[in-house]
């Protein structure tokens, strides 16, 4: 319909269609669509309110959507013709599959990285949200048709994983599980702080690896298959999944780092320090450090790891130039500039990052190396008590797929349902709640739409008729769907799709408290209001998918 309205107000005033901002009123007498015509302004029409009575006159509404257009001062307001709309909407929802999607795609392969979590220990909730970020965007981008490759960066030959090898030689590997590694490596971290020669021999380490030491190479792969192996089966349980695994160490065997650093060179910003260190002279970038450098080699000419992002980055964009992204927290904000400005001299365009912001325990921040994490297996076991609580109090069952799904949703629809540039501070209550702004409760309200639909029987009309103002607030709720996917697209916000079916799910309630659905005696009524409830289901379940939740049967 905004569509309609901008090529409508193109035609008569001659504005392009960026001047052209459509609004929602607050108040359902104000319209159902508002435009401030002080916007409209050009070489031809000058006063707003003179625009808006011309707009007004000249509106041919040829397809007959609006009951009224009506001019108040230099606003023009749009009433829509709701009996049309509805019965537009409502078909439009159940000819088209894929409802909400505009195919901005066109079938164009997109690369997309994210979650990267060293290999040292279980993922703890923080960097949980990258992963969920990561995931969100993946199913976005298939929704809206690309062909999507999701990658993952194993860092197989940091120097975390140098200070977990020495941890594991120095204290062993209780029963050899992955569980027991990020003990390891806390205990180690904190050795390594009193002790210097750790440090130190942490970087001999990597310097054997480097060199191709087999048995050395072989104890930092053994210890990285087995982290990568758990996390991946932690992911898996959030229905989280990658399609292609890269090693740093792939970058170490070869003339990755020789080749770059020689192009480096030619173009005179590879530099060595006073410490023998290689660095990038990045003078020029608008980059908020201390000192306009990014340093590449330890003193001994190891690569560190800006090295190794630098070479991998280069792969994936020689694998997919146009569309690449990378997930990554604001702490990396700064760090990811200065990969960008060493592409840019090399003559590449960096992937295009998506940032977002901590994940809060008790109002600090979370530390791998210093043990103050919570596991999102442990979180999760959390989330599982408290469901089961729950459904004990209400005199419930669940089995436990049904209980995975609901923990999976849990977590995910409160991790997202915060600005992905704010603090999330999780409270597992209201996480857990049925009521409120929570997977549950959206859940729950689409477990009961479905439950009205499977014991209503009616007879389908093909006619869409409503006589309540709510069942037209519903209609152009739905109606916004594709408007707020393609949204998405550009602001990479998560919340803007919870805010948006929580509000459905609103309207839904407000819908059963309000109109008669199953007893309804009107058969073109009911016939219509089970319509609008599939619409409403479809369109969560849509979006939920979306997020990365699935749905469940019943509750």
């Amino acid at each position: 319909m905004k569509n309609y309205i901008t090529e409508k107000i193109k035609e008569i005033i001659g504005v392009n269609e960026n001047q052209i901002k459509i609004e929602i009123p607050p108040k359902p007498e104000m319209g159902d669509y508002s435009i401030q015509c002080a916007n409209l302004r050009n070489e031809n029409y000058n006063n707003p309110i003179e625009i808006a009575n011309i707009i007004k006159e000249k509106f041919n509404d040829n397809e007959n959507n609006f009951n009224d257009i009506k001019v108040m001062g230099p606003y023009i307001n749009f009433y829509l013709n709701y009996d049309k709309f509805s019965s537009k909407i409502i078909k439009e929802i159940e000819s088209n599959s894929n409802y909400g999607s505009l195919n901005q795609g066109h079938n164009e392969s997109l690369l997309i990285e994210h979650t990267s979590i060293n290999p040292n220990a279980e993922p703890h909730i923080g960097r949980c949200r990258n992963s969920l970020i990561g995931d969100f965007m993946s199913n976005l981008y298939e929704f809206t048709g690309y062909k999507v490759e999701r990658h993952y960066f194993i860092n197989d030959i940091g120097k975390k994983i140098a200070l977990l090898v020495i941890g594991i030689e120095t204290f062993g590997l209780k029963d050899d599980t992955f569980a027991s590694i990020l003990d390891v490596y806390v205990k180690i971290s904190k050795l390594a702080k009193e002790d210097e020669t750790i440090e130190q021999k942490s970087f001999d380490y990597l310097k054997e690896v480097e060199d191709g030491n087999k048995e050395m190479v072989e104890k930092f792969k053994a210890i990285t298959d087995k982290c990568v192996k758990g996390q991946l089966k932690i992911f898996e349980t959030l229905n989280i999944h990658f399609d292609v695994f890269t090693h740093e160490s792939d970058y170490v065997y070869n003339n990755y780092f020789e080749d770059i650093l020689n192009r480096l060179e030619k173009t005179g910003k590879l530099h060595e320090d006073e410490l023998g260190r290689l660095y990038v002279d990045l003078s020029g970038y608008d980059i908020p450090t201390k000192e306009p450098v990014l340093v590449l080699t330890r003193s001994n000419k190891t690569s560190l790891y800006p090295m190794r992002d630098i070479a991998y980055t280069i792969y994936k964009i020689n694998l997919n130039p146009k569309n690449n992204f990378i997930v990554l927290g604001e702490d990396q904000a700064v760090y990811m500039q200065q990969i960008s400005a060493v592409l840019d001299i090399l003559g590449y365009k960096a992937p295009e990052l998506i940032s977002y912001s901590y994940v809060l325990l008790d109002g600090g921040k979370m530390s791998t190396s210093g043990g103050t994490v919570v596991l999102v297996t442990d979180f999760m076991k959390a989330v599982r008590e408290t469901l089961l609580k729950e459904f004990e109090s209400r005199n419930s069952e669940i089995s436990e797929e049904n209980l995975n799904i609901l923990i999976n949703a849990c977590i995910k629809f409160t991790m997202l349902n915060v600005s992905k540039n704010k603090i999330v501070n999780f409270n597992l209550k209201n996480a857990t709640s049925f009521t409120g702004e929570s997977g549950m409760y959206i859940l729950y309200s689409l477990v009961r739409i479905n439950s009205i639909l499977k014991n209503t029987k009616y007879e389908l009309v093909d006619e869409i008729k409503f006589n309540n103002d709510i069942e037209n607030r519903i209609v152009k709720e739905l109606s916004f769907y594709p408007e707020v996917i393609d949204e998405l697209l550009k602001s990479n916000e998560p919340s803007h799709l919870t805010k948006y079916i929580f509000n459905l799910a609103g309207l839904f309630s407000k819908l059963y408290e309000q109109v008669s659905i199953s007893n309804e005696p009107d058969n073109l009524l009911k016939s219509s209001r089970v319509r609008l409830l599939n619409s409403i289901s479809k369109v969560l379940t849509s979006a939920l998918k979306v997020l990365g939740i699935e749905t469940v049967d019943h509750l």
